[in-house]
């Protein structure tokens, strides 16, 4: 008799996010041969999803019996008062997840309390040889400073219906 495969341990969002967005640091082309090296296969922009102001759009999926996810790169701008943004990013969207369990190994391992901005939850700070300096809020002057240093980082945590999406940015000023 056969035995039964055990269904495979679900992907490890913030696991996957460091291995391919942290190490990559903005760079596309890395995130791509760090998602292939992952298991995870490109697939056509139109597969990818869609984030206001993105450009240069990539995607690679990989999926299982039990749980599907995305890697996504590309370059977002927002544009705040005279002063344009580019936020080069990274995110890895995972369906389905414990969003509960999810807040709050992240905020442990953060070690800093998120930002509720626009619908999700954001840790902001600057990355210096001292460590982490958090941001306790991000009014749009503090957002233009901090993005003014090339040391920002940015990552945002969205829920939607059983999925979560933890995307890594590093925001600079055009």
């Amino acid at each position: 008799m056969a035995q039964p495969q055990a269904a495979p341990e679900p992907t490890d969002i913030i696991a996957t996010l460091n291995a391919i967005c942290v190490a990559s640091q903005g760079d596309r082309a890395q995130a791509a041969i760090l998602a292939a090296e992952a298991g995870f296969s490109p697939v056509p922009e139109s597969m990818t999803p869609r984030l206001r102001n993105a450009t240069e759009r990539a995607g690679f999926m990989r999926t299982n019996a039990t749980d599907m996810s995305i890697v996504m790169t590309g370059r977002m701008t927002r544009r705040v008062g005279r002063e344009t943004i580019v936020l080069d990013f990274c995110g890895v969207a995972v369906r389905p997840t414990d969003h509960r369990a999810l807040a709050h190994r992240l905020s442990d391992l953060m070690k800093f309390d998120s930002i509720n901005t626009v619908g999700f939850d954001a840790y902001a700070w600057l990355q210096t040889p001292e460590g982490r300096a958090p941001a306790r809020s991000l009014s749009d002057a503090q957002f233009v400073a901090m993005a003014r240093t090339g040391q920002m980082r940015l990552l945002g945590l969205d829920r939607s219906g059983s999925g979560s999406t933890l995307i890594y940015m590093l925001p600079r000023l055009d």
